[in-house]
């Protein structure tokens, strides 16, 4: 019996250790996750009791460590659910909403972007006329879409990575029993 476990014991490790590798990316993603739920969930309570400020916003932002495209999207989020109705109270409070979002993009003009093409942008459009500026908001809208999509794509490849991990790690373990009990039987 000591012989079986002396034998089963590095590949036990090793599946254990593969499976604890593997589930940190998940914890990781699960964490962000419930921040982003934690900060939005904190912001509507302060939009439905009509006391929150921009600035109050960022400091809820920093505690959650929520960076200026998931202030974006938690807002948009929000916004969509004040109009739609689902939350009464939230539907009642929708300019504030709208003046948090106005402010959100005055400050962080192109936040749907990475910040050194946003900065890059703001450069650009500080620099050009005024009648020149449709132009530069036209660029960011077409580099928002590229960079969305290219995120999207990244997510998926990431997703087929990992399930392409599991399942080769689940190959090898389902392999090496198969082997060791053909040498076992023989």
């Amino acid at each position: 019996m000591s012989i079986i476990l002396n034998e089963l014991l590095p590949s036990i490790t090793g599946a254990i250790l593969g499976l604890g590798l593997v589930s940190i990316p998940i914890l990781i993603d699960s964490a962000k996750s419930n921040w982003r739920k934690r900060f939005r969930e904190q912001v509507k309570a302060g939009i439905i009791n009509s006391n929150l400020t921009y600035e109050d916003m960022l400091h809820i932002a920093e505690r959650w460590s929520q960076d200026r495209k998931a202030i974006l999207l938690s807002l948009r989020v929000l916004h969509s659910d004040s109009i739609a109705g689902e939350d009464e109270k939230l539907s009642d409070s929708i300019a504030l909403i709208r003046t948090l979002i106005e402010k959100h993009q005055e400050k962080e003009p192109y936040a749907e972007l990475p910040e050194s093409i946003g900065l890059q942008l703001s450069t650009i459009k500080n620099e050009l006329d005024t009648s020149d500026n449709n132009y530069v908001a036209q660029l960011a809208a077409s580099l928002s879409g590229i960079y969305s999509s290219n995120l999207q794509d990244l997510s998926k490849q990431k997703k087929l990575t990992f399930w392409g991990f599991i399942f080769g790690a689940l190959g090898l373990i389902v392999g090496i029993g198969s082997l060791y009990s053909t040498f076992t039987a023989v």
